[in-house]
C-alpha cells in the first residue's frame, strides 16, 4: 500500500468515528438521566400527594404500634434471663416517603427498623439494623388472621431471628414482640419475648375522647396549632411533617375528610 493510499485509509473513518462517538455520548447521557430520575422516584423526591396518601393508607393497619412503650424482655418464655426494655414507634416521611420506624432500647438483636408497604396488598417489608454492626436484615410479611404482623427474615440463619411476630393487646395498651429462631422456617423455636405497656397508660374503664392525627388519621396524642386552629398529631414524625409544611398537611387532611364524607353519603 502506497503512502497516498494509507493516508486516504486513515482519513476516511474520522467522520464515522465522530458520529459513533456522538451517539455513544448521547446514549450515556440518556441512561444517566433515566437512572437519576428513577433514583429520585425511589427516594420519594417525585412522589405525588396521591401516591403519598396511598402509601399511608397501606401502612395504617400498623397505626396501633405508634407511640412510646416500656416493659420487660425475656430470653425464653418463663426463663430467668430478663431485662428492662423500651421501644419508640413513629411515622417517618424522609424524602416524602411514608414509613413506620422504631427504636429498641436496649437493642439486643436490633437497634432500629423501618417498615414500608410491600408490592402486594397487606404485605410489608422491614429493614432492621443489626445491633453488633452496620448490617441491615430484611424481613417481609403480612398481617395474619390474628391481627398480628408476621415478618420472615429473607436469609435464615440459626444465630439470628428467623421470624418476628408483633401485635397489640388490651385495647392497644400492650405491645408484644416475639422472636423465633431456627435453621428451617418450618421448624422454629421461640426465642426472646418483649412485652411492653404503652407509656402513660391508665388502665381504666372510663371512656375518653379520640383525637384524630391530622397527618395519618390515627389516634392523636399531641396538640399542634396553625393560624388559630388546633390539630392533633400521633408521633414525632407527624409533628415534624406538620411543622415543615402545615398548609400542605392540612390541605391533604381536608381532602381526605371530604373523600370520607362523600363515601358515606353514597352508601
Amino acid at each position: 500500500m502506497c503512502n497516498s493510499d494509507f493516508g486516504q485509509f486513515c482519513q476516511q473513518p474520522k467522520p464515522q468515528w465522530k458520529t459513533i462517538f456522538h451517539k455513544i455520548t448521547l446514549s450515556c447521557v440518556i441512561v444517566a438521566t433515566c437512572c437519576e430520575c428513577r433514583f429520585s422516584i425511589l427516594l420519594g423526591k417525585e412522589i405525588s400527594q396521591d401516591d403519598q396518601e396511598a402509601q399511608k393508607e397501606k401502612l395504617m393497619p400498623l397505626q396501633n404500634f405508634i407511640g412510646g412503650w416500656k416493659g420487660v424482655a425475656m430470653q425464653k418464655l418463663g426463663g430467668s434471663a430478663r431485662w428492662s426494655a423500651e421501644s419508640e414507634w413513629a411515622w417517618s416521611f424522609d424524602e416524602g416517603v411514608p414509613a413506620i420506624v422504631f427504636e429498641l432500647t436496649p437493642g439486643r438483636y436490633f437497634t432500629s427498623g423501618r417498615i414500608v408497604p410491600g408490592k402486594e396488598d397487606n404485605m410489608f417489608m422491614l429493614e432492621a439494623k443489626h445491633t453488633e454492626s452496620e448490617a441491615v436484615e430484611t424481613f417481609t410479611g403480612f398481617i395474619d388472621e390474628n391481627q398480628q404482623l408476621e415478618l420472615v427474615n429473607d436469609v435464615i440463619e440459626p444465630s439470628r431471628p428467623a421470624r418476628l411476630l408483633i401485635k397489640t393487646l388490651a385495647d392497644n395498651k400492650r405491645l408484644v414482640l416475639t422472636l423465633q429462631y431456627g435453621s428451617n422456617i418450618k421448624r422454629l423455636q421461640q426465642g426472646a419475648t418483649l412485652g411492653y405497656t404503652r407509656k402513660g397508660t391508665v388502665f381504666a374503664t372510663r371512656s375518653r375522647p379520640i383525637n384524630e392525627c391530622v397527618v395519618t388519621g390515627g389516634e392523636g396524642n399531641q396538640q399542634v396549632s396553625y393560624q388559630g386552629e388546633t390539630y392533633w398529631v400521633c408521633c414525632k414524625g407527624c409533628l415534624s411533617m406538620f411543622e415543615d409544611n402545615p398548609e400542605k398537611v392540612i390541605a391533604a387532611y381536608e381532602a381526605r375528610k371530604a373523600k370520607e364524607r362523600a363515601k358515606q353519603q353514597s352508601q
